[in-house]
């Protein structure tokens, strides 16, 4: 079965489905909170989990991410990767797996995916995201930028939605809502602050191994990529080994293709 690119495991809008996880929540043992408690837990999980990531001084300042790494499918393919991320509302990611280089990108309010055989220059095949897509990908920047504070959005805020249990290990459950079909939940660590696992509203499953430092900041070491769907699961594990954080980052990279 040829394995599904990353973008591709984000946007399976159809297929996506939440899988069987580890994730078990206990409704009778958790007490009944007021919306102020609520929001109060809320916040003092956020403030946790940004202290976790760094000095929030700092992480505020943070206008563009720039990462190199690898990945690897769950079938074993593997490859190089790059992802750029640039406020407002810039982002590209860029696989390039046995001679093939998949570039998907959003520009402002358009995005647009190249597929390129690295065999035949100067050829490709361009195809533009739909709407929906496009606002997964506008959230996607937003939340990756924001690093866990509330989402700048009209309808955005965060949720406490109370604790879970993940593989054996106790969780602090935040629902990060961009808008009512957009939305990430996180289970956080109670006394770390860090980020164990995420899902997305697409059913799409990511956990999160180890870390990386740079400039006193944050990041995961590997993030594994999980989906279910008809076709059984699909994993992909990427590791970043080169982040830079404020470059110059020029905006020519994000404009559709010509000729």
């Amino acid at each position: 079965m040829k394995p599904f690119s990353f973008r591709s495991l984000i946007l399976l809008a159809v297929l996506s489905i939440a899988g069987p996880l580890s994730f078990a929540q206990d409704e009778s043992a958790q007490p009944e909170l007021s919306d102020e408690e609520r929001a109060a837990k809320a916040k003092e999980t956020v403030a946790l989990a940004r202290s976790f990531l760094g000095n929030p001084d700092k992480l505020d300042a943070i206008k563009s991410i720039k990462m190199k790494g690898v990945l690897v499918y769950g079938s074993g393919q593997s490859g190089t990767v790059e992802s750029v991320f640039k406020s407002p509302n810039y982002h590209q990611f860029i696989s390039v797996i046995g001679g093939n280089r998949e570039t998907s990108t959003l520009n402002r309010s358009e995005a647009w995916r190249k597929l390129e055989n690295l065999q035949a220059p100067g050829a490709y095949q361009l195809t533009f995201y739909e709407p929906d897509d496009i606002r997964h990908l506008e959230a996607t920047v937003i939340d990756t930028l924001s690093f866990l504070e509330t989402p700048a959005t009209r309808n955005g805020r965060i949720e406490y939605l109370g604790m879970s249990e993940i593989a054996g290990q106790e969780a602090i459950m935040l629902l990060y809502v961009h808008n009512n079909r957009i939305w990430f939940r996180r289970y956080i660590h109670p006394e770390t602050g860090q980020v164990l696992h995420m899902v997305n509203d697409k059913g799409v499953i990511f956990s999160y191994e180890g870390t990386i430092e740079v400039d006193g900041v944050k990041f995961p070491e590997k993030t594994i990529v999980r989906v279910v769907t008809q076709f059984g699961e699909q994993t992909m594990e990427i590791s970043y080994s080169d982040i830079s954080l404020n470059e110059e980052v020029d905006t020519d990279r994000f404009r559709v293709p010509q000729g």
